[in-house]
């Protein structure tokens, strides 16, 4: 499949590329426009833009501003004229939304994944385990975590259909991303998303130049960092034009043991079918094997620091340790831990003026995603379980069934998600109606099949694709062992209309709509049932939500304007809420599976009323917000509903939380070539009620509550503040930027967190004269953490509680320490880029 699908896009890619080798004597120049349109740059004296979309409108491409600068551009699509260096947009949208262009773009780290990009704007809290951005990492939104958040990629929805979890480092590569926005509380009408209670990213690749030639790029940086990059344009032939790129990336860990390998295809081609009028199909193909990184509790960083061996994968392999206790270490062999993956999005957004009033936009798309994270486990030849069956069974063929054995037990998923999102814009006089409806069918398999280790260790097949498969006997005899056999078919149909109103003279604009959603969920586990656990073989859950949405903006004079609204969203309940499931090590599993399809979806309800400040040579924005958000979808302990006394692990409603805060964001336009930007968010999220779990009195099991009423939200920090300047006379170019990140909760009962901390990056770079076929080569230089701070900048893993606590009913509940993040120190990025 690996193969089969690279070699694919490569010949698709030879045959759109090819005209351009010939034609490179005619490379684009510098001045040339229309070699990077960056959308929705703002408007000033060295450039032209149109802003669409409102409330109904920018996830979709063909909603999304365009901009035509009048001055240079560079190969990288660097203007020199936007807001904050690229931090900041003209806006007229009803409702607080964020944005990233070439400007800022194109001068971060060749390397950056789409979060690490977007951690400069308001109320944006970025985590990753390394500078390189290989290893993903989370984002939070006002108190919104990355699987409540929804992603899109060209109007297609990226997140995983099961769980709603992100991974950026999958995504473009930061050399063809146009922009990114982020709207922090409110979803459009059409963004297409099922798992999204809180903001949304919107991420847009570049569009093709009209003159063929292309972008090269060579990095090199620290703890042995290597990226090259090429891009080869077509240039603009008939109406169709498209580029094609590849990317490979390879890094060191900078603590413990281990390395990431990526390999990357980017593809897009536009064809401009009238004047208002294109078709658009885009293509992104990612191949990555990466090692992980351990996310180590608040005691272990302070008592060994960040490269201490306590808090890292163990380096070499000892045959006669356990999968989780090698040599001195707790962690197990670091070639135990890995995270191999591929993936393919596809989507074909169009736009068709159909008539001067009428206007179709229609996105159909495919994401397809295959691969594993886990480790080694160690399965007891005494008895182990599958399904809710327990086995004996002499596994390393050594005459015995007393041995445990280490075996490769990754959890492997493999994801099919077509849909198509359609929607029709019709202008009526002084309103703009709009519908659409967005359909897809989601398939998601889950399964976890053994394999034997190679004699050093490590593992023999990544994606456990071979023959060293353990195969049971007995009543089994003959069958693949599973840790999880699942399969959910998801389908999802959703509705909206919407009224653009526009009044006073095209002063006010007001927003009206809803959003009619039906989701169902199927469900079959194919692990076999048994003495030791029932499993219910198949499960259906079904959602049904009318969301409504409600917005303003009023331009109070040529700078001035307010704008507010009112939105609702939803989360439906992850695919896992509907099965059982057992312990694949554990000698029994009675206690050890989840009842499903008891949840009810998460909702939340968002207000903002803000004010924004568009001058000539500053731009302003600060918004209050509020939200009510229900049904926190929380995983704990409860008694068994069949009164035996005993307590499952099940998914709940975790209650309540209500939040409120203020953004702003400040940017300027060039002043003597240079440009400012400053942001920030304060906010105050707490939880409005106690937790069921379960807790121990006099011996006793019993239901019990958490003492979290009042708590604040883990996760998120009460203060964000971020600040940059970029200097760019067209050959010299500079910028600083710092963010700072207020205290963070990492349990429920809030007795553990993390005090608050700050991080300062540089560039510096130079833009050479045309050398040959080399058009304005440049070198530039990223540092990452100039201060080589040694911190935890987030939190991975949220638990209940962290120490044992009283429970409301007087009971003993449990603690358990949380992960945390741990941010890389100083780093060095060196690239080479030229047009061609």
């Amino acid at each position: 499949m690996r193969t089969s699908l690279a070699t694919a896009l490569l010949l698709a890619s030879t045959a759109l590329t090819a005209p351009s080798w010939a034609q490179t004597a005619a490379a684009p120049t510098a001045a040339a426009p229309t070699s990077t349109p960056t959308p929705a740059t703002p408007a000033s004296s060295n450039s032209t833009q149109t802003v669409t979309g409102g409330t109904f409108g920018g996830t979709l491409p063909t909603d999304i501003g365009r901009v035509k600068a009048k001055g240079e551009t560079t190969p990288s699509g660097v203007t020199r004229v936007d807001l904050g260096g690229g931090l900041m947009i003209q806006e007229d949208q009803p409702k607080s939304r964020s944005t990233v262009t070439r400007d800022f773009i194109a001068k971060q780290a060749s390397t950056s994944n789409p979060y690490q990009l977007v951690e400069m704007l308001p109320g944006a809290n970025i985590n990753s385990p390394d500078a390189a951005g290989l290893n993903g990492g989370n984002i939070t939104l006002r108190g919104f975590n990355s699987d409540q958040i929804g992603l899109t990629i060209d109007g297609a929805p990226v997140n995983d259909s099961g769980n709603y979890a992100l991974y950026p480092q999958e995504y473009l590569d930061s050399e063809n991303i146009g922009q990114i926005s982020i709207a922090q509380g409110f979803q459009d009408l059409d963004s297409p998303h099922i798992g999204a209670t809180g903001g949304v990213v919107n991420v847009y690749s570049r569009d093709p130049s009209k003159t063929a030639g292309g972008l090269v790029g060579l990095s090199y940086g620290t703890r042995n960092v290597q990226r090259e990059f090429v891009r080869i344009e077509t240039g603009q032939i008939g109406r169709v034009r498209g580029y094609f790129s590849y990317s490979h990336y390879q890094a060191n860990h900078w603590r413990g043991p281990g390395t990431d390998n990526r390999d990357h295809f980017d593809a897009k081609v536009v064809a401009d079918i009238g004047e208002q009028s294109k078709i658009t199909l885009s293509a992104i193909y990612n191949d990555a094997v990466n090692n992980f990184y351990v996310a180590p509790t608040l005691a272990n960083f302070n008592q060994f620091g960040a490269t201490g061996f306590q808090n890292n994968y163990d380096r070499t392999y000892n045959p006669g340790g356990t999968a989780n206790n090698q040599n001195t270490g707790t962690n197990g062999y670091y070639k135990f831990r890995i995270n191999p993956f591929k993936n393919l999005i596809m989507s074909a957004p169009a736009t068709f003026a159909v008539t001067d009033n009428l206007t179709v936009d229609v996105t159909p798309y495919l994401w397809w995603g295959y691969g594993s994270g886990g480790g080694v486990s160690s399965l007891s030849e005494s008895g182990f379980n599958f399904g809710g069956n327990k086995i004996s069974q002499d596994l390393n063929g050594n005459g015995t069934r007393t041995d445990k054995i280490n075996y490769y037990l990754p959890s492997i998923t493999e994801t099919y998600r077509p849909g198509i999102i359609n929607k029709a814009t019709y202008q009526l006089g002084n309103q703009k109606l709009i519908a659409g409806y967005w359909y897809e069918a989601a398939l998601h398999k889950q399964y976890g099949t053994g394999s034997l280790l190679n004699a050093d260790g490590s593992v023999a097949d990544a994606f456990n694709e071979g023959n060293n498969l353990i195969i049971t006997s007995g009543p089994f005899a003959g069958q693949k062992y599973q840790k999880r056999n699942t399969i959910t078919n998801t389908r999802t149909n959703v509705l909206f209309v919407g009224d653009s109103i526009s009044l006073l003279d095209d002063r006010l604009t007001v927003d009206v709509g809803v959003k009619q959603a039906f989701i169902s969920r199927h469900g079959q586990n194919l692990l076999p049932s048994g003495a030791n656990a029932a499993i219910t073989a198949f499960r259906n859950a079904s959602t049904s939500e009318t969301l409504p949405v409600l917005g303003a903006n009023l331009k109070l004079d040529d700078k001035n304007s307010i704008f507010g609204g009112l939105s609702t969203s939803f989360r439906t309940p992850q695919n896992y809420a509907l099965f059982d499931s057992v312990s694949a090590t554990s000698s029994s599993a009675t206690n050890g599976f989840t009842r499903g399809g008891v949840q009810k979806p998460e909702r939340a309800i968002s207000m903002e009323f803000g004010h924004r400040f568009q001058g000539e040579r500053i731009a302003s924005s600060v918004s209050v917000w509020g939200y009510h958000y229900q049904g926190r979808q929380f995983q704990t302990n409860i008694p068994d509903p069949s009164g035996n006394g005993s307590f499952i692990s099940q998914n709940i409603n975790g209650g309540n939380s209500t939040g409120y805060g203020v953004d702003f964001e400040v940017g300027t336009r060039p002043i003597n070539n240079v440009r400012y930007y400053v942001s920030g968010e304060l906010n105050r999220i707490t939880l409005d009620g106690d937790i069921q779990t379960s807790s121990s009195l006099n011996g006793r099991t019993i239901n019990d509550y958490l003492p979290t009423r009042g708590k604040y939200a883990p996760q998120a920090p009460s203060i964000l503040f971020g600040i940059g300047m970029d200097y760019d006379d067209g050959s010299l170019f500079a910028g600083v930027k710092a963010k700072y990140v207020g205290r963070q909760f990492s349990s429920f009962t809030n007795d553990e967190s993390i005090p608050g901390s700050a991080r300062v990056d540089a560039m510096i770079g130079y833009r050479l004269g045309d050398i040959g076929p080399a058009k304005k080569p440049e070198i530039k230089l990223n540092l990452y953490n100039i201060a080589d701070q040694s911190v935890l900048t987030g939190v991975s893993g949220v638990n209940a509680t962290a120490k044992n606590i009283t429970g409301r009913n007087g009971g003993t509940i449990s603690g358990s320490a949380p992960s945390y993040y741990v941010g890389q120190g100083f780093a060095a990025i060196v690239s080479l880029t030229s047009g061609f």
